[in-house]
């Protein structure tokens, strides 16, 4: 029987690191080189120097992959200053049409919060099966769930003394290429079994915020292609807003806002604005009624300090998760038994089904404000999600005899951050996954963005 998507496999150790802001100017020529005492030297200033005034301070994580061919990819690392400018020379490839942008994934956090990001398929496939009839068809049992697509999973630790970060991390990016019949006989017919591509690169690593680093190299299993996942961490001062804050006990007003729109735009947009969730949202404005961009949703939610609140929107789609095999009966016999010798015959019965499961689709937002002391700012803990369910499994081998094995298509940050009540922030992104291969599941080429209004009574 298969449970809720949250047990159905283990949490993968943590993300990754995040891609860079990029801003206007163009990265340092040679920032772990070069100039990594200078940025070191300068970096206690901007956000662990104790002398300094103490303010919250939040992370900013953004990850960026890029597809291209392996050939290439040498041809960069072969180059002078070869793995000082990967990222510039990647960004060529990208501006000359040799490498693409497949991904982008923004998450804000704090240091030493656990974070993740899912965009993913989530793809339900048999694990156990019931013994053959006497035709050799099997029945599938029990059932378990895999998650195609992009995740991402970080836990970041601010060094107090020079302002680098200490990052563990996993980017997990799996995708499903089929099902293909295994024989235990090789007379018969045989039973599905599923084909996944699985790429993951758990690791830790030391990094100064503000420069790309490579964190992850990724094949591709059918092409002579590498994807290459940059981060970039920026560690971001906050000050109260200019009017002061109230201290009263006065509700917490919170509304979430998630806007759509062309991946490319998204990420020429997140290159200025990231920083500022305020600026980022009035740029989109005009997108919005030009139809460039779309407002997916949009929510608001009243909660006191210190409590957790919840909004939640979408149908209840139920599908089946216990299932009872086909029986073929038996027509009516004689036993070798004194006292009841003559067994009656038994019909054939169909398949049936036995147990359900209740998923939630459409949007769904739990969150728990935390007022600070003096008014000014939130702590917040949020797990927004968007689940659709896309269909049920196609496949040229899974029988029409079979279950129906719905696809779940998710879309869910978890993370903790700060924010300056009476601003706009933007959290992060909330994509659709991309080319999973689930059902012909192709990259839609979208980002979806996260922002939060916070305000008080």
């Amino acid at each position: 029987m298969r449970h809720s998507p949250g047990t159905m496999k283990p949490h993968l150790c943590l993300f990754l690191a995040c891609v860079s802001l990029v801003t206007a100017q163009d990265p340092p020529k040679d920032p772990f080189v070069k100039d990594k005492k200078a940025a070191a030297a300068a970096a206690p200033v901007a956000s662990g120097d104790p002398a300094a005034p103490q303010t919250p301070k939040n992370i900013l994580c953004l990850v960026e992959t890029f597809t291209l061919s392996q050939t290439d990819y040498a041809a960069m690392l072969d180059a002078p200053e070869g793995h000082d400018k990967l990222y510039n020379h990647t960004l060529a490839a990208v501006k000359a049409g040799t490498a693409r942008l497949d991904g982008c994934h923004l998450i804000t956090t704090k240091s030493g919060t656990r974070s993740t990001a899912e965009c993913t398929d989530e793809l339900i496939y048999p694990t156990e099966w019931a013994s053959a009839d006497s035709t050799g068809f099997q029945y599938p049992v029990t059932f378990e769930m895999s998650q195609l697509g992009d995740r991402f999973e970080f836990e970041p630790i601010l060094d107090g003394e020079n302002g680098a970060l200490n990052v563990t991390h996993q980017f997990q990016r799996d995708r499903f290429f089929g099902l293909r019949l295994y024989k235990a006989d090789t007379t018969l017919g045989g039973i599905p079994v599923t084909d996944l591509f699985k790429r993951t690169a758990p690791s830790t690593c030391r990094v100064i915020p503000g420069y790309p680093t490579l964190v992850a190299t990724l094949h591709e299993a059918q092409t002579r292609d590498i994807t290459l996942v940059f981060a970039t961490f920026h560690v971001i001062n906050l000050a109260p807003a200019k009017v002061p804050a109230s201290k009263g006990a006065g509700n917490v007003i919170l509304t979430a806002r998630v806007i759509s729109l062309d991946r490319i735009k998204g990420w020429e947009l997140l290159k200025k604005h990231a920083e500022n969730g305020g600026a980022c949202l009035a740029a989109l404005k005009p997108l919005l009624v030009a139809k460039e961009a779309t407002l997916e949703h949009i929510a608001t939610v009243s909660a006191q300090s210190g409590t957790r609140a919840l909004h939640e929107s979408g149908f209840r789609y139920n599908y089946g998760t216990k299932f009872y095999p086909p029986d073929e009966g038996w027509p009516a016999h004689l036993v070798n038994n004194e006292k009841n010798p003559w067994v009656a015959a038994r019909p054939a019965g169909a398949a049936s089904t036995h147990n359900f499961e209740r998923r939630s689709l459409g949007f769904r937002l739990e969150v728990e404000p935390i007022r600070s002391a003096d008014g000014a700012f939130a702590d917040m803990t949020l797990a927004p999600e968007y689940v659709s369910m896309t269909g049920n499994l196609k496949d040229k081998n899974w029988s029409e005899r079979y279950p129906e094995l719905p696809l779940f298509s998710v879309q869910k940050i978890t993370t903790g951050y700060t924010q300056v009540i009476g601003t706009t922030h933007l959290i992060g992104t909330m994509n659709p996954p991309g080319d999973t291969g689930a059902n012909g599941h192709k990259d839609e080429g979208r980002m979806w963005l996260l922002f939060m209004d916070v305000n008080q009574e």
